[in-house]
Parts: structure tokens; C-alpha cells; sequence
């Protein structure tokens, strides 16, 4: 078992763990399904490290959705708990869709979200904003992409 926090999606249910968002195929100018995930860390592990500065965003992981994940169409939101041991998350409760889209490093490409203790999880909402004018070709394949920066970032290099 990880000792330290591990991150999962887990579809609306909370039955299967998921990867990727499916949005299908959405007209020009208009949202697409909400989408919900519930992100939980170490579910049924309960009394290990939380996970702090939680972040949250999209890849592209096929040629349909590059456009997307470049524009920051796809849109998130946290509203929701769940703490079966009493851990005392605190619900972000955000009623604004926030635009994600790229990596977890660079401000403004990813939204962070509270810090989750073990065996808890936030309810994740997510949306997809097609502008007018702008049209996909295919089907858009999305990867969720979960960090958390709960301590030191360490940098391995080669020597010279």
C-alpha cells in the first residue's frame, strides 16, 4: 500500500475509477454534458498524509482534442464532499466554472482545488465551452491530469 496520498477519479457512482473525459460530439457554440467525478485521495485508507495544493486539468490525448486543450475550453468546478471518518475536509462549494487546459506547473493552465485528506474525496463538475465558430473534426479524446504538491518538489539531473 502507498504510504503517502494517492489521487483517484472515480466516475459519478463512485464505482469505476476513470482516466479520461468523454464529452461525445458537441455543435459549435454550445456546452456539452456536465460531466461528474468524484476525486478521492487514498479512498478506504483512512489516517494517511493529505494531499495539499491539489491541482486540476486536461491533455489532449488525440489529434481532435489539441485545439481544446490549448483554447482552455474544457471548464471545472468543485462543489461537494464526502468524509466517511470525519477528517474535516472543507467543501470549495464553487458555483464559477474555472477554464483548465495544459500542465500542472504553469499558473493559469490548471485550477487547484482544497487539500484532501485521506479517505475523502471532492466532487468535480466538468464542462465543455465550444465557442461559435469553432468545430471539431472526430471525436476529442481528454485525460484527466490530478496533482498535488504536498511537500518538497525534489529535481533529479544527470551529472555532466
Amino acid at each position: 500500500m502507498r504510504k503517502g496520498p494517492y489521487m483517484l477519479a472515480y466516475d459519478r457512482d463512485n464505482g469505476e475509477r476513470i482516466c479520461s473525459l468523454d464529452f461525445g460530439i458537441i455543435e459549435s457554440g454550445e456546452s456539452s454534458r456536465e460531466i461528474e467525478v468524484w476525486l478521492w485521495n487514498m479512498k478506504d485508507h483512512a489516517a494517511l498524509p493529505t494531499a495539499t495544493d491539489v491541482r486540476i486539468s486536461v491533455a489532449a490525448t488525440n489529434p481532435y482534442a489539441g485545439d481544446i486543450v490549448d483554447s482552455k475550453l474544457v471548464k471545472v468546478k468543485s462543489s461537494g464532499v464526502t468524509d466517511p471518518d470525519d477528517a474535516g475536509i472543507v467543501d470549495d462549494a464553487e458555483t464559477e466554472f474555472t477554464p483548465i487546459g495544459g500542465g500542472l506547473t504553469e499558473s493559469g493552465m490548471y485550477h487547484g482545488v482544497g487539500d484532501t485528506p485521506s479517505n475523502c474525496a471532492r466532487r468535480l463538475t466538468f464542462r465543455l465551452d465550444l465557442p461559435d465558430g469553432f468545430v471539431v473534426k472526430g471525436r476529442p479524446k481528454l485525460v484527466l491530469q490530478i496533482g498535488y504538491m504536498s511537500g518538497e518538489v525534489k529535481w533529479l539531473y544527470a551529472d555532466d
